[in-house]
């Protein structure tokens, strides 16, 4: 079955359809969850909230044809409220309130020991001197796949919006990585 089968079917009532939803998209929206925050209880409680609030409103759900985008949208707002930054927080925390941190694996079958440990540490370097949303807008473009729409949508921001952060976003890599392969970065932050 394919996503929007399963949002069809929770919508009418089946909760199979809603655990499939679930079962599928745990992990990733954890994962998400935690490059705003270690605090494993209330990233939990928001993807718990957010399945009992489909689940409650599921009647008032239009038909989704972007459940991905849809989900973390959702989950973003109620997570950023978790973390109190305001009710309303999704809408009008500063770019720069609201933290996104991104930490690369350390291994990689191509690459070893020193070779590696010198990649990560340049690339984490490279990441650090990013502002949050440059991060964030990297790893829904890059690590989930969202193309510049969805992103726009989870980020609440206009698409000619996103469209310059990822440009900046993408420059600011380029004069920062003189001798740094771009391609090796968005690599490494696709294996993360």
């Amino acid at each position: 079955m394919h996503e929007s089968e399963y949002w069809d079917s929770f919508k009418s009532g089946e909760v199979n359809g809603l655990e499939a939803l679930y079962g599928q998209y745990y992990q990733s929206l954890a994962n998400y969850g935690c490059k705003f925050t270690h605090d494993d209880v209330c990233i939990e409680e928001s993807i718990q909230d957010l399945f009992r609030r489909l689940w409650q409103n599921r009647e008032w759900l239009h038909h989704a044809t972007a459940v991905k985008q849809y989900l973390y949208h959702s989950f973003r707002r109620i997570l950023l409220g978790k973390l109190e930054y305001g009710a309303d927080a999704y809408n009008e925390a500063p770019d720069e309130q609201v933290p996104f941190e991104l930490q690369l694996k350390d291994e990689h079958p191509l690459f070893s020991g020193e070779r590696m440990s010198a990649l990560l540490h340049r690339a984490q370097h490279l990441l650090g001197s990013m502002a949050y949303r440059q991060r964030e807008i990297l790893f829904l473009r890059y690590y989930v796949g969202l193309s510049h729409d969805e992103v726009a949508d989870v980020m609440n921001m206009h698409i000619s919006g996103v469209s310059k952060l990822m440009y900046r976003t993408l420059d600011h890599l380029r004069n920062k990585a003189c001798n740094f392969s771009l391609l090796t970065l968005l690599y490494l932050l696709r294996q993360s």
